[in-house]
C-alpha cells in the first residue's frame, strides 16, 4: 500500500552526463491505447495550439516504461487516473524546442554570450543530441511526463502548469522548507500523490519538474547510480509524425547509428567468447 500523502525529499539536482555503454533493444509501445494521453507537443499553448515538427498526437515510450505506468496508475485511489503530456520525444521536437525557448533567452539576455545564452536555455529544455549514445532525456523513451485526472475528469491542482519553469515547478516548492510552503496545501498532497506512486515503482524525478519521471536513461541512473539502460532514437517514426526539414536525413543518420550499435555489439560478444576460451585453457 502506498502511503500517498510521504512528504517528498530534498535530492540534489545531479547535471553530469552518462554515455550509454550498451543500450537496450527495448521497443517502443503507444501510451494512448492504454492511457488518456494529450500530446502536448501537437498542440503546443507557446504557438496557439499548432503542432511542432515532428510531433505527433500519439505518445510512445519505452516497453517497460508504459509497463510501470500501468503499475503506478493501479496504485492510485479509485477513479482516479494518469493524463499523459508527453513520453518518447523525437530529435526534432527537441530541437524545435531548444530553438523556441533559446529565442527568448536571447530575447532576455541581449549582452550574453552565445555560452551563457546556451546555459540559460538548459533550464527550460535539454541540448538536442543527436548522438545516440549521448541521448537527452526524452529522446530515450524512458522519460514520461504526466499529471493525475481525478474522477471528475479534471487534472488536479498541482500548483504550476506543466512546462511552467518557475520556482514553482520544482517538486518540493510546496514541501515543509520550501519556497512555496503553506501556500498551497492541496497542491503539495497532490504532488506527493504523483510522486510517491511512481517512485514506487521504480521512477526517478527530475526535482525541478513535478511532472517528469525516468526510468532507465541518464538522470534515473545518476539518481539510482545504475548505468543507463536506453540510448537515444532520433526518429522513431510515430504515426502521423508532422513533416520536418531534413527529416529522411535524421531517419537515415538514426538508422545508421543503430547498425553502428548493433556492430558494437557483436563485437562485444565475440571478445567475450574469446576471453572465456582463453581462460579456460589457461585454466588446465
Amino acid at each position: 500500500m502506498v502511503e500517498y500523502n510521504k512528504p517528498i525529499p530534498k535530492i540534489e539536482f545531479l547535471s553530469n552526463k552518462l554515455p550509454v555503454a550498451d543500450p537496450s533493444d527495448e521497443p517502443m509501445v503507444y501510451m494512448d491505447d492504454k492511457f488518456i494521453c494529450n500530446s502536448w507537443y501537437n498542440k503546443w499553448p507557446e504557438d496557439n495550439l499548432k503542432p511542432l515538427p515532428g510531433s505527433s498526437p500519439s505518445i510512445m515510450c519505452r516497453k517497460t516504461v508504459f509497463e510501470m505506468v500501468e503499475k503506478a496508475e493501479q496504485l492510485l485511489p479509485e477513479g482516479y487516473k494518469f493524463s499523459i503530456y508527453d513520453a518518447y520525444r523525437p530529435v526534432a521536437v527537441q530541437q524545435a524546442l531548444w530553438d523556441y525557448y533559446r529565442a527568448k533567452k536571447v530575447e532576455q539576455f541581449p549582452d550574453a554570450t552565445p555560452e551563457e545564452i546556451d546555459y540559460q536555455t538548459m533550464f527550460c529544455v535539454s541540448f538536442p543530441s543527436y548522438n545516440i549514445l549521448l541521448p537527452s532525456l526524452h529522446n530515450t523513451g524512458g522519460a514520461v511526463d504526466l499529471t493525475i485526472v481525478g474522477p471528475d475528469g479534471q487534472e488536479l491542482d498541482m500548483g504550476s502548469d506543466f512546462d511552467e519553469f518557475t520556482d514553482r515547478a520544482w517538486t518540493t516548492y510546496y514541501e515543509p522548507g520550501g519556497e512555496g510552503e503553506g501556500t498551497n496545501d492541496a497542491a503539495r498532497d497532490n504532488r506527493r500523490m504523483l510522486y510517491n506512486v511512481m517512485t514506487a515503482v521504480g521512477f526517478t524525478n527530475f526535482p525541478s519538474e513535478w511532472w517528469h519521471f525516468d526510468y532507465g536513461d541518464e538522470k534515473w541512473g545518476l539518481f539510482t547510480d545504475n548505468a543507463p539502460i536506453y540510448g537515444g532514437v532520433l526518429d522513431a517514426e510515430v504515426r502521423d509524425t508532422v513533416p520536418y526539414n531534413n527529416m529522411e536525413l535524421v531517419r537515415e543518420a538514426n538508422a545508421k547509428q543503430q547498425e553502428i550499435v548493433k556492430q558494437i555489439k557483436e563485437l562485444r560478444a565475440e571478445c567475450k567468447a574469446i576471453d572465456e576460451e582463453v581462460a579456460a585453457v589457461m585454466r588446465g
